[in-house]
């Protein structure tokens, strides 16, 4: 594979986390959206992101969760009580609470649940929130929010939960409820509200202009930034054999493009 995290630096792409809009702001929910803190970049801020460079963050969710404890560790309004709260009943785990805050405006304590996506807006797949549908079809919106509401928050309220909350001097009928929903959005109708870029078949692709173009394909665990941080670019013959690599296990990859009009971003999908 030619991508390399190193190629785009944390900053950049906590930058892009910071900078991905809540779904839910579009796609509305009875459950509280997240209130996300205005967070200033600061020396001791990137120092705590350099720390965050391990195993652990290889994959998106989780380097999104580190992200996400940083922010709040660098606001003004929110405290951190605890992340990743496994529950466990007779060496069983039950599931996990990703995060307890302290509103400090509202004196409050929160249980939020964070959760960063990226969706191809795909009409064949039904209607509104229906045409949510991850780059390769195995997930979708409707699904995740569906996980979120039956499992994830009620696991809050699980007696089994109670003993972990008591460390921290909690009740869990004093803890408000609320969803973090970080997702960009690709879609090829330019009426839709925001997104960030189109999706195309490989024919698509190959028909695209390339002439003084370069291309990259990031890793998953890079796409919360934007390709105008990308450090290093391929040709077109190198990335078409990456994409071929990848199509023959059904992955649809994300490619960032630099031309002389710019950057461009956009899935180049197999099922299309």
């Amino acid at each position: 594979m030619l991508s390399d995290a190193s190629e785009v630096d944390l900053l950049s792409q906590f930058k892009g986390f910071l900078e991905t809009p809540d779904i839910r702001k579009i796609y509305s929910s009875a459950i509280p959206v997240f209130e996300f803190p205005e967070v200033k970049i600061t020396a001791e801020l990137i120092a705590a992101l350099e720390k965050i460079a391990h195993p652990r963050n290889s994959v998106l969710g989780k380097r999104m969760e580190s992200f996400f404890e940083i922010a709040i560790q660098f606001s003004d309004r929110y405290d951190l009580i605890a992340s990743n709260i496994q529950v466990n009943q007779h060496k069983i785990t039950l599931g996990e609470l990703d995060f307890l805050v302290y509103d400090r405006l509202k004196d409050q304590a929160l249980h939020v649940e964070l959760v960063y996506k990226i969706y191809i807006l795909d009409p064949e797949a039904g209607r509104d929130e229906e045409m949510l549908i991850g780059p390769n079809r195995k997930d979708s919106f409707l699904e995740k929010m569906q996980k979120i509401t039956n499992k994830q928050l009620p696991l809050l309220n699980h007696r089994e939960t109670q003993k972990y909350l008591d460390k921290f001097g909690l009740d869990p009928g004093n803890i408000e409820q609320q969803i973090c929903f970080k997702a960009q959005l690709y879609s090829n109708d330019s009426d839709v509200n925001y997104h960030n870029g189109a999706y195309l078949s490989l024919q698509e692709f190959q028909e695209l202009e390339k002439k003084d173009s370069f291309f990259y394909a990031p890793k998953k665990n890079l796409w919360s930034s934007r390709p105008e941080f990308c450090k290093r670019w391929h040709s077109f013959a190198e990335i078409l054999k990456e994409i071929d690599q990848l199509f023959q296990k059904k992955k649809s990859p994300l490619i960032w493009m630099k031309s002389a009009n710019g950057y461009s971003s956009f899935f180049v999908v197999w099922w299309k």
